[in-house]
Parts: structure tokens; sequence; C-alpha cells
């Protein structure tokens, strides 16, 4: 059995994506929006929203996020408040899909998609060498 956890390389890109969203929907809202008050209140929501996301839930969320791989199947544990834990099985596996980023080997940024009967299982936030190591799991890569 072999024990997966996202990357924790991906926490810190996602971070600072989240930041220049933010500083960028700040500066939108301060040239379309006239009122001062507005701006401010606007600025004030969006960075309680972002210190919540960044410190507090996608820590917590990374740190639940694992995956775990058999000889007869693949299980994604994740959950905040409510835990959720999906298997799939390999012989299930109809076709998957490899989404990476430019410089994923260094952000993190590996998705892996499996097809299934009826469904999906998204595996998020792998290193390249675990992405590889899942797809030869299921057939894809020799």
């Amino acid at each position: 059995m072999i024990n997966f956890k996202p990357e924790k390389s991906a926490l810190s890109v996602l971070r600072i994506l989240i930041l220049l969203v933010s500083v960028i929907l700040i500066v939108l809202i301060k040239v379309y929006i006239p009122f001062h008050m507005v701006v401010m209140i606007s600025g004030i929501t969006i960075g309680i929203i972002d210190i919540f996301i960044i410190f507090i839930y996608l820590p917590i969320y990374f740190s639940k996020l694992s995956y775990e791989m058999s000889d007869e199947k693949i299980t994604k544990h994740s959950g905040v408040l409510l835990k959720s834990h999906q298997s799939v099985r390999y012989s299930t596996v109809q076709y998957t899909a490899v989404i990476t980023t430019p410089f994923s080997q260094y952000t993190g940024l590996n998705f892996v998609i499996l097809f299934v009967y009826g469904g999906s299982l998204r595996l998020m936030f792998l290193n390249q060498d675990n992405a590889m190591e899942i797809l030869r799991r299921c057939g894809d890569v020799s």
C-alpha cells in the first residue's frame, strides 16, 4: 500500500494566486466604484476572507487530503468539516486525464482525473513522480 500527500509547494502557489487575485479585485473596485467607503468595506471584507482561506482553510485542507493506493484500488481521503472517502478500482477506470501546469515540477500543480463508469475521481496537487506512478497502476503508462 502506497500513501501520497499533496505537494507543499502547491499550498504556497495557491496562497500567492489568492493574494494576486484579491489585489486585482481591490484595484478594480477602486477604479470602477468612486465611493471611498464602499472601496474600504470591500477591501476589508476581501482581506478577512483571504486571511481565513490562506491561513486557516487551505492548511487544514492540505493536511486532511491524502491518497492511498493498494493493488486493486485507489482511495482519496479529504474534507475539512465533512470527511469524504472515495475509492476507485483500477479495473473500472475507462480513461484518465493528466493536467500539468508550466513548471509543475516546482509548483506541485499536477492533477490526475480517473474517469470511471458513472463518475470521476480527481487527484489534486501531486508531484510528477506520484502522478506517473498512479498512471502506471491504472495501466495507461508503461
